[in-house]
C-alpha cells in the first residue's frame, strides 16, 4: 500500500501485540498500529481514523469477537476483521460466521503474515477501484465540459442514433435543445446523395473499430445543406459501442487536434500542478516494473511525503492546501531535471520516477528536495509552519516482483526518515528477511555474475587422504565468494539459489576453467595432483557440456583421468536419464566419475547397475556421530564390503574430529576428508607424506 498499514488490535495482552506488529514488519511492510483494551476504546480509536484491517484476540476478555463485528459493520463495513487465537482448538468457521474474515494462530508468524499481506493486497485493490472510479467521473466531467466549450460540433451515434450532442452541434443543425435530436438517426442530417456514405462509415466503425475523416453534405432542421469536414472514430460511452463524429469548425480546422491533446493532457494529468494523476504514474510504475523484470534498464521510484500535513491542516485550515500543493509542485519542479516524471499521489504525497539509479545520485538529489522544500513555510497572519518533508527511494530492477513491491518499500522508507528524523533520503535496502525466496535467488546470481566479471571468485583446496596409501595428491574443490568485506562466502550458502535461477552452470564452468589452470600448473612442476570437482543440476542438463570439456581439457593438456567429477545421489535419481548421458559422456572421456552424498536409500547400492562410478562419497548422516553410532558404522561397512568387488572406492568426508577417523580405519574406507585433516584453504599445500 502507498501508506502504512493501518491496524488496530482488539486485545487486552500489549505484549502480544508488539510481537504481532514486530513479525508483520518483517515482511516489509510499513505498520501504524493501535490497541483497543475493551469496547469504548475500540469506538475511539474508529472516530479518529479508520483502520485498514482490525485484529481481534479471541480471548480478549473485555470485549467479543461478535461485539467487535457490530461496532464495525455499524460504522464501516469494508474493514476487514482478522481473528486471532492462542488455541490450537478452536474452529475457524465459527469465528468466520461471526463476521471474521480469517482465522491465526498468533504463534504461527508465517501464516499471520501471509494473511495480513493478502488483506492488505485486498484493501489496495479496494482503494484502487475507489480511486479508479473517482478519477473515471472526474475525467467524465471534464471531457464533457471540453466537448461542450469545444468549438467544433461532436455528437455519439448509437445504433444510427444520436445519444450526445455538443451544444456546437445544435447551433450548426439550427436546433435549441438536445432534446429535439436525441433518438434523432444521423441520417436525417445527411443530405440524401451522401447517406450511403455515411452508412458505411457507420458499418466501419461498428465492425472493424475504424477511424478516418471525410467531407459530406450536411442537412440543417431547416433543410438548409452545407459542406463539412468531420472526423469520426469508435468510442464506448456508459458500457455502449458509440460512433464519435466531430465536425470541424470552417473557421479553425485545427481545433479539433488542440481538442485532443487537451483531451489527453488532462486524462493523465492533475489540473493544480500539471504533474501525472496517481492512476498514470501507477501505469508507468507497472511499466518500468515489467521492463525491469524482462532485463531492461533499472529505474527508480522517489516518494516525498509532507509529513506534517495534517499539522497544516489543522492548523491552517483546508484553505491553505491548495497552497501549499502547489508551493511543493513548484519546488519539485525546479529541483527535476526533463529525465524525471512527477506525480501527484495523494494530497500529501508526491512521486518521481527517474532513470538514474546510482545510489549516491539519489542521496543528493533527495538532499536538494529536502533542502528546498524545508525553506518553504504556510503562513497565516503572524503564525507560520514549516514543511517537513520525508523522503524514501527503491531502485526498480529484475529483483522487483509487483507494483505494489515498489509503493509499500518507498513508503517503508519515507516513514523511516520521519520516525528516526533523517534529514536524508533513504534508500531501500533489503535484508533476508524483507526478500522472497525468488529475490534472494535473483540477488545471488547476480552477486554471481559480478563477482565473476570483477574477479572476486576464489577456488579452494581441500585434500582427500588415501588410508591405504594409493599414490597421488587428491584434491576436492570448492568455490566462494568475495563479498564487500573481502570475506570469503563459501559457496554452500548460495550455490542452491543460482542453481534455481539456471546460473549454476556458469559457476561450474569457472570452476572448471580456473581449477585446469591450476591443475596444469601443479603437473608441470612435478606434482601428482588429482581434482575432485562438484557439478550442480544445471550440468545434466546441458548439452553442450561434454564437447565442452573435451575442448578444455585439451587446451590446458590436462589427462582426463586426473579428474573426478562428482554428482549427488539425489539429482542423480532426480534426472536419471539426463544424469545416464552426462557420467556416459565423462567416462568416454576417460574422466573419473564420483557420486555425492551416496547411501541414503534402503539399498544404496543399487543405482551403480545403472549408472557405475569410480568413486562414492559417504552421505553426511551416515557420517554422524560415527565413532559412537553402530547403525551407521554398520551401514557403511556394509557399503565398503558391497562396492569392493566392482572396484568402487569410498570416501567419508566430514572428518571431524580423531575418533572419527580412527574408526573409518576398521570399516574399510578408502579415502577420507574433512576440517581435522585440513580445512579448504586458497593453496593446495598439504603434505600428503604424513600420512
Amino acid at each position: 500500500m502507498n501508506q502504512p498499514l493501518q491496524l488496530i488490535f482488539v486485545s487486552s495482552s500489549p505484549n502480544d501485540v508488539e510481537e504481532m506488529v514486530t513479525t508483520i514488519k518483517t515482511s516489509g511492510v510499513a505498520v501504524r498500529s493501535r490497541i483497543a483494551q475493551n469496547a469504548e476504546d475500540l469506538a475511539t480509536l474508529l472516530n479518529e481514523a479508520q483502520p485498514h484491517i482490525v485484529l481481534h484476540t479471541v480471548e480478549t476478555e473485555e470485549v467479543t469477537l461478535e461485539k467487535t463485528v457490530a461496532t464495525i459493520n455499524g460504522r464501516t463495513p469494508e474493514i476487514p476483521i482478522i481473528a486471532i487465537t492462542n488455541s490450537q482448538q478452536l474452529d475457524p468457521v465459527s469465528c468466520m460466521l461471526q463476521g471474521a474474515t480469517n482465522l491465526v494462530n498468533k504463534n504461527n508468524a508465517e501464516h499471520l503474515k501471509l494473511v495480513v499481506s493478502s488483506t492488505a493486497k485486498t484493501q489496495l485493490h479496494i482503494q484502487q477501484l475507489k480511486d479508479t472510479a473517482s478519477h473515471y467521473e472526474e475525467l467524465e466531467t471534464r471531457c464533457k465540459n471540453l466537448m461542450e466549450s469545444s468549438r467544433d460540433a461532436i455528437c455519439y451515434i448509437h445504433e444510427g442514433m444520436h445519444t450526445y450532442v455538443n451544444k456546437k452541434y445544435l447551433e450548426q443543425f439550427g436546433f435549441n435543445d438536445p432534446e429535439d435530436v436525441y433518438g434523432l438517426s444521423i441520417m436525417d442530417l445527411v443530405a440524401a446523395d451522401n447517406q450511403g456514405q455515411m452508412k458505411t462509415v457507420l458499418k466501419n466503425v461498428a465492425k472493424l473499430k475504424e477511424s478516418g475523416e471525410l467531407s459530406l453534405n450536411f442537412k440543417k432542421e431547416n433543410d438548409e445543406i452545407f459542406s463539412a469536414k468531420f472526423n469520426y472514430s469508435a468510442v464506448t460511452v456508459l458500457g455502449e459501442e458509440c460512433t464519435q463524429i466531430v465536425i470541424q469548425n470552417s473557421e479553425d480546422g485545427g481545433s479539433t487536434k488542440e481538442l485532443e491533446e487537451q483531451l489527453s493532457y488532462l486524462s493523465e494529468r492533475d489540473i493544480s500542478t500539471g504533474f501525472f494523476h496517481r492512476r498514470s504514474i501507477l501505469d508507468q510504475l507497472e511499466l518500468a516494473v515489467n521492463e525491469a523484470k524482462q532485463g531492461s534498464i533499472a529505474q527508480a521510484f522517489i516518494q516525498i511525503d509532507i509529513a506534517n500535513f495534517t499539522e497544516i491542516k489543522d492548523k491552517f485550515g483546508f484553505a491553505a492546501l491548495d497552497k501549499v500543493s502547489s508551493n511543493v509542485a513548484s519546488t519539485l519542479r525546479k529541483c527535476c531535471t526533463n529525465n524525471e516524471t512527477i506525480s501527484n499521489l495523494t494530497e500529501e504525497s508526491f512521486g518521481i520516477l527517474t532513470q538514474n539509479c546510482d545510489p549516491d545520485a539519489l542521496k543528493t538529489f533527495g538532499a536538494i528536495v529536502i533542502q528546498h522544500l524545508g525553506e518553504l513555510i504556510t503562513t497565516s497572519g503572524s503564525d507560520y509552519v514549516s514543511i517537513k518533508p520525508a523522503v524514501g527511494a527503491v531502485i526498480i530492477d529484475q529483483f522487483t516482483t509487483e507494483l505494489s513491491d515498489v509503493l509499500n518499500k518507498a513508503k517503508t522508507c519515507c516513514d523511516e526518515a520521519w520516525e528516526q528524523e533523517l534529514n536524508e533520503l533513504v534508500l531501500y535496502t533489503p535484508d533476508d528477511e524483507q526478500m522472497g525466496e525468488r529475490e534472494k535467488d535473483e540477488r545471488w546470481t547476480q552477486q554471481l555474475r559480478e563477482a565473476i566479471k570483477k574477479n572476486r571468485l576464489a577456488l579452494l583446496y581441500q585434500p582427500i587422504i588415501s588410508l591405504h596409501g594409493e599414490p597421488g595428491e587428491r584434491y576436492q574443490i570448492y568455490s566462494a565468494l568475495r563479498d564487500d568485506q573481502n570475506q570469503l562466502v563459501p559457496a554452500s550458502e548460495f550455490v542452491m539459489r543460482i542453481e534455481r535461477t539456471g546460473y549454476g552452470k556458469m559457476l561450474d564452468r569457472w570452476i572448471i576453467l580456473n581449477a585446469f589452470k591450476k591443475l596444469a600448473e601443479r603437473r608441470n612442476n612435478g606434482s601428482d595432483m588429482r581434482l575432485f570437482i562438484k557439478l550442480c543440476a544445471n550440468a545434466l542438463l546441458d548439452t553442450e557440456f561434454i564437447g565442452w570439456l573435451k575442448e578444455q581439457l585439451n587446451n590446458n593438456n590436462i589427462s582426463p583421468g586426473l579428474v573426478c567429477f562428482e554428482v549427488k545421489e539425489h539429482v542423480l535419481i532426480s534426472h536419471f536419464n539426463e544424469a545416464k548421458i552426462l557420467l556416459r559422456g565423462l567416462q568416454n572421456l576417460k574422466c573419473e566419475v564420483a557420486i555425492d552424498a551416496f547411501g541414503s536409500g534402503d539399498d544404496p547400492t543399487k543405482i551403480l547397475k545403472s549408472i557405475p562410478a569410480n568413486y562414492v562419497k559417504i552421505n553426511r548422516s551416515l557420517m554422524s556421530n560415527i565413532s559412537e553410532n553402530q547403525e551407521n558404522q554398520a551401514a557403511i561397512r556394509e557399503i565398503a564390503k558391497a562396492l569392493k568387488p566392482i572396484g568402487t572406492k569410498v570416501i567419508a568426508q566430514f572428518v571431524e574430529d580423531a575418533d572419527t577417523l580412527s574408526t573409518l580405519w576398521s570399516l574399510g574406507i578408502n579415502f577420507t576428508q574433512g576440517n581435522f585433516l585440513q580445512p579448504a584453504s586458497e593453496e593446495p599445500n598439504y603434505d600428503f607424506s604424513s600420512m
